[in-house]
């Protein structure tokens, strides 16, 4: 705000000698809007989706994927961070460095609230996961707390998402199916980046909603079977086919359905 009034000051001082009082006024009025408006902090508002294909992805109802495979989802959890927005410039401004855990179980997560203060947005990016640098920063707290039940051992760092569940296709002990997905190290890093095209209009107080497709876990950019593969616990090669799968599960939704 300082900055703000400062700026506004010596535009209208640079101009004083050069108008009369009423023109004075009235410029000074314009000046403070069109400043403002850069300054003005907006809200943004990410409420995502999880689904299964078409329907609304509830925890214990049935589903089918692309192989016809049926499967019931006990839990569903991914991590969110670095969210920022590119402007028609292509520049990108970081607006939240934050890690955020959404939990399908828990419906508080589902819904981000951010503030930003610039125009013309094209698209907004994020992390689907966590970065290197805090897999290895000792204990955390907040969403990377290890209570979270998404972080395995300082070696081996954090579980970037996961999908677990139950089918009769699974041959795995008690018919489960478990996708914890991580590895921060190079050549298994499954952290991803997401960018969605977004158009933000001139108003204070925004809301993007964001579906995320928990089918593309299974076919996508590979196959995954969960009779063939039910069960992902440790970093490596299956580990990174999912995540590539996965990061392909995001869209905009023009609205909530």
């Amino acid at each position: 705000m300082l900055f703000l009034v400062i700026t506004i000051i010596y535009i209208s001082n640079s101009l004083k000698m050069h108008l009369s009082v009423k023109h004075k006024t009235l410029t000074f009025l314009l000046l403070f809007i069109v400043v403002a408006n850069a300054y003005t902090q907006r809200k943004l508002e990410l409420r995502f989706l999880n689904m299964a294909g078409d329907s609304v992805l509830k925890l214990g109802n049935s589903y089918a994927n692309q192989f016809n495979e049926t499967f019931t989802v006990r839990n569903f959890k991914y991590y969110v961070s670095h969210i920022q927005l590119k402007d028609k410039s292509g520049k990108l401004h970081n607006i939240s460095d934050s890690y955020y855990l959404i939990n399908e179980a828990d419906t508080s997560s589902l819904k981000i609230t951010l503030q930003y203060n610039m125009e013309d947005i094209t698209s907004i990016r994020f992390l689907l996961g966590v970065d290197s640098i805090k897999n290895v920063s000792g204990v955390q707290t907040g969403a990377l707390d290890p209570a979270k039940g998404m972080f395995w051992t300082w070696n081996t760092g954090y579980i970037m998402a996961k999908l677990e569940g139950k089918s009769s296709a699974s041959k795995a002990p008690g018919n489960y199916f478990t996708y914890h997905i991580g590895g921060f190290k190079p050549k298994e890093n499954v952290a991803k980046w997401i960018e969605l095209p977004v158009q933000l209009p001139g108003k204070y107080y925004n809301t993007v909603y964001i579906k995320a497709d928990a089918l593309k876990w299974f076919k996508s950019v590979h196959d995954i079977m969960i009779a063939e593969k039910p069960v992902c616990h440790e970093p490596g090669e299956l580990a990174m086919l999912i995540a590539d799968n996965y990061a392909t599960m995001f869209s905009i939704a023009d609205k909530k359905d």
